[in-house]
Parts: structure tokens; sequence; C-alpha cells
């Protein structure tokens, strides 16, 4: 038996949808709005692999939408299938360096 901490929604902060997974980017938008209204956007890419990526709205304060979006394709298509529904956890840091 393994116990964890269910989370709300169980999709991390980012959930990347295969064109032909059993749950389409729209209805799994739907989904989400839901369980957590207006927390995620769906963004969907000109790919041949990806139907939509939802992505916590928050991270694009934390993040420029453009390069963000660049690198969940690219970390998430080389393990996916068209049918396959990947999460992701995202942990953006911000470093910051001052003198007064």
């Amino acid at each position: 038996m393994e116990l964890s901490t269910f989370n709300i929604p169980p999709s991390g902060e980012i959930l990347v949808v295969g064109k032909r997974s059993p749950i389409g980017a729209q209805a799994a938008k739907g989904m989400l709005d839901t369980v957590v209204p207006g927390q995620f956007e769906l963004i969907q890419p000109d790919d041949d692999l990806i139907d939509g990526i939802l992505v916590k709205k928050y991270l694009f304060l934390r993040a420029d939408r453009e390069r963000l979006v660049k690198a969940i394709v690219e970390e998430s298509k080389p393990i996916m299938t068209d049918q396959s529904m990947i999460t992701i956890k995202c942990d953006i840091r911000i470093a910051v360096k001052r003198e007064i």
C-alpha cells in the first residue's frame, strides 16, 4: 500500500494531451474548469502529436509564455505518443541579485 496526498486537480501544473488521447484537450479543459474554475489556460500548438497543453495561468506570470510552451513541447514529445496524457509538475524559480 502506498499513501500520498490527493492533489486537486490531479493534473499537476501542466497537462499535455495527445491528439488521440482518451479525452481531448477541450474536454480536459472543461473537466479542470469544473474542479478549479479559471485556473488553467488551454494552448493548442500546431503540432502533429500534441492536441493541447493545459497550463496553470500563474506560471505565465513567472515565465515567458513562448519559452515555457516551447520547453513543454520539447521535453514532453520524446516520451509521449498521440494517445498520451502527461502531467508535469513545474517549479519556476526566480533568482535575484541586487546591490544597494
